[in-house]
């Protein structure tokens, strides 16, 4: 892919999760240059890497690869390398044991290691999974699984502070499962497959549980707006942020005759 329409495809991806973040933490935070900055950062060298020297073609994929690698690698280093005042806090934000908030970095840098070793070995198990197996249900297993992983550290990270709710844990379960099936019309590649599911679990939760809900507060947060002004100026952030969807959307419509002859065998026989 050329390396223009990877950047702007990686920017795009950036923009997504950026404005996201945005959205949800400002009126308790103010909004952050710095961090809006680092996300279309991170996301730019992503996609120029998986678009250029990696040979990523499919526009979708590289968008969601994008946007997974960036997530993946702002969380890991919000939760085991960054140091941050946890007192406006009432989940930390920090890798914490049990409640407490970890302070030795060896031993968070150690924790982190095994976040990343964690996920490695989903990943190493999924490679395990018959060649024969069709990409609808290879796509469906992905996705369950990373979802399933992510639904299980959410429920350490936040059930620990706000008690477990079954209706929350499943939510992600369900949606790297959609999303593994939408990624798997595209691709059969089983790194992207992960990739693709990840991004779309993550996408679908923040939009549909998050954002769409009204009186939506994150947990994370005391229950105090702090800077009410952006209460009102963040719906401007949803301008940019809808256009992103668009594009993903557009990326992600079946886009040869195979593929939409395939989609429709599978409701067919579904239908029967």
């Amino acid at each position: 892919m050329i390396p223009l329409l990877s950047l702007g495809l990686g920017v795009t991806a950036g923009l997504h999760g950026a404005l996201y973040g945005a959205w949800k933490d400002s009126p308790y935070e103010s909004f952050r240059p710095t961090r809006f900055v680092r996300e279309l950062v991170i996301a730019s060298a992503v996609a120029l890497w998986l678009g250029v020297a990696a040979g990523v073609e499919n526009p979708l994929i590289l968008i969601l690869s994008t946007f997974a690698v960036t997530r993946m690698t702002t969380e890991l280093y919000k939760l085991f390398l960054r140091h941050e005042p946890q007192s406006g806090f009432r989940i930390p934000t920090q890798v914490h044991w049990l409640k407490h908030v970890v302070a030795s970095e060896p031993v968070r840098w150690l924790m982190g290691a095994g976040w990343v070793a964690a996920a490695y070995g989903i990943y190493c198990l999924l490679k395990l999974l018959p060649e024969d197996l069709t990409p609808r249900l290879a796509g469906l297993i992905a996705g369950l699984a990373f979802g399933t992983s992510v639904a299980i550290a959410g429920a350490y990270k936040d059930g620990l502070i706000e008690g477990f709710y079954l209706r929350k844990f499943v939510k992600s379960p369900l949606m790297g499962a959609v999303g593994g099936l939408i990624v798997s019309f595209h691709t059969t590649e089983l790194p992207f497959l992960a990739l693709g599911a990840i991004a779309l679990e993550r996408m679908f939760n923040e939009l549909f549980f998050k954002l769409l809900r009204p009186g939506y507060m994150p947990g994370k947060f005391l229950a105090v707006v702090c800077f009410p002004v952006w209460m009102a100026e963040r719906r401007w952030l949803l301008v940019p942020y809808t256009l992103t969807w668009v594009i993903i959307l557009y990326c992600a419509l079946p886009y040869t005759a195979g593929d939409w002859s395939e989609v429709r065998e599978w409701l067919s026989w579904r239908l029967s």
